[in-house]
């Protein structure tokens, strides 16, 4: 029976075509489940490179529709803005785009069969060549129907960046928001005009939906560029955030109020969740936000890990009902989609949705967000000063007669107080 629902839905959610891809981390298929892209060996890093270096991200994926299929993919180099740039193929990677990902294994003992994929970038076929923005696109060979897109930097290391975070410098923000004060030195680098050929982006915990972009120096002092704004580089600094651990189906782990095995399926209730707008931290370590693919069951986290329907329950006695809810974190990339979206239910006067979820560890959030698509990050969370956030700084610069955005400098600092 799940497997007919599958392919019903999968044949019914329209294809995507190459004409409808998007800059961003997403995925185009129901099918395809259980990204993860990042450094080899550090499994919650942000996938970023050392340009010339050794280093190789990997991205992995489940297809729960099972089989072999002919999956390519190819990269994109893009500006600091994340749109495409204005460099042919032939300038910016060495090898060939548009191959085949050939690595694939099978599940072993699950009750949804699922073929996992797995691509290492840079790799014998294709190598960066220039620093920046890129895109990685994953495609069906066949159809040429998008599969999944992720982001990825690739960074030259020019300039020295010194940073840190501090209380917010704005009184009804200073106990809980995080300002960034940070200085970049280009001694050894050449840049003529500072003020006008270098941006920043700052990300919090890897994250593009709520970056600041485009952010230029205030003034230039011999060889340092300052970036004290005020009022500028500021983030919410959250809360540590909510977890599930649903690496065993034979006991209930942290967050796990039950489980219950059927046939054909398994059903994982979380604890009923509250809102945490006026609570005080509760000081554990977290994982950012992000999730990782582990199976206390069985030997093999990544094919033997079973796929799991989970529920969210969010306790609301007042709703507002014409904002939507969702829940949120890396494992939906950060966006708010119709299948992460909460649906009021007045009998339990709560929030109610489900996902399916692969065994592993699991930071989430919830959010609101309102008929004008603004995303209310605060209402359910809250945000305390002394949370812990990593923030990573990206330096592009281009010159007057330079074609891309060059990515010179980044540098992550943690908001440990």
């Amino acid at each position: 029976m799940r497997a007919i629902i599958i392919l019903l839905l999968f044949y019914t959610v329209g294809l995507s075509s190459q004409d409808d891809l998007i800059y961003d981390d997403f995925v185009y298929m129901p099918h395809i489940k259980s990204v993860k892209f990042h450094h080899v060996g550090l499994l919650t890093s942000t996938p970023i490179l050392d340009l010339n270096s050794r280093g190789q991200l990997i991205l992995r994926f489940d297809d729960i529709l099972g089989g072999d299929i002919d999956y390519n993919y190819k990269i994109i180099h893009c500006d600091k803005d994340w749109n495409q740039s204005q460099l042919d193929e032939l300038e910016y990677i060495s090898g060939f785009n548009d191959e085949e990902i050939d690595t694939w294994s099978y599940s072993n003992g699950t009750q949804i069969d699922y073929t996992q994929y797995e691509l290492r970038i840079p790799n014998e076929d294709v190598q960066p060549t220039l620093s920046g923005n890129y895109l990685l696109v994953v495609y069906e060979d066949d159809t040429k129907d998008l599969i999944l897109s992720r982001r990825f930097m690739v960074v030259e290391g020019q300039v020295k960046v010194e940073a840190e975070v501090r209380r917010a410098a704005v009184a009804n923000k200073i106990k809980s928001h995080h300002q960034i004060t940070l200085s970049i030195n280009f001694e050894d680098y050449d840049i003529p005009n500072p003020q006008r050929e270098v941006f920043i982006s700052i990300l919090q915990n890897g994250r593009w939906d709520n970056a600041i972009n485009n952010v230029q120096p205030i003034f230039v002092s011999g060889f340092n560029m300052q970036f004290d704004i005020a009022n500028r580089l500021i983030f919410g600094g959250g809360k540590e955030f909510r977890f599930a651990d649903l690496r065993s189906i034979r006991y209930p782990g942290y967050g796990v109020n039950s489980i219950d095995r059927h046939k054909d399926h398994i059903d994982v209730l979380l604890a009923l969740d509250k809102s945490r707008y006026n609570s005080l931290l509760f000081d554990y370590d977290d994982l950012n936000g992000n999730f990782v693919i582990e199976n206390k069951d069985q030997s093999d986290d990544e094919l033997t890990g079973q796929y799991v329907d989970t529920h969210f329950t969010l306790l609301d006695k007042n709703p507002n009902l014409q904002d939507d809810v969702y829940v949120i974190g890396k494992f939906t990339d950060w966006q708010c989609l119709s299948e992460n979206r909460l649906v009021y239910d007045t009998t339990y006067q709560s929030y109610i949705g489900s996902l399916l979820l692969k065994q592993g560890y699991y930071d989430y959030q919830y959010v609101r967000k309102n008929k004008e698509g603004v995303i209310d990050y605060d209402h359910y969370e809250g945000n305390l000063f002394d949370t812990e956030n990593d923030y990573m700084i990206l330096v592009y610069y281009r010159s007057f007669n330079n074609r891309y955005d060059r990515l010179i400098g980044a540098r992550v600092i943690s908001s440990q107080f």
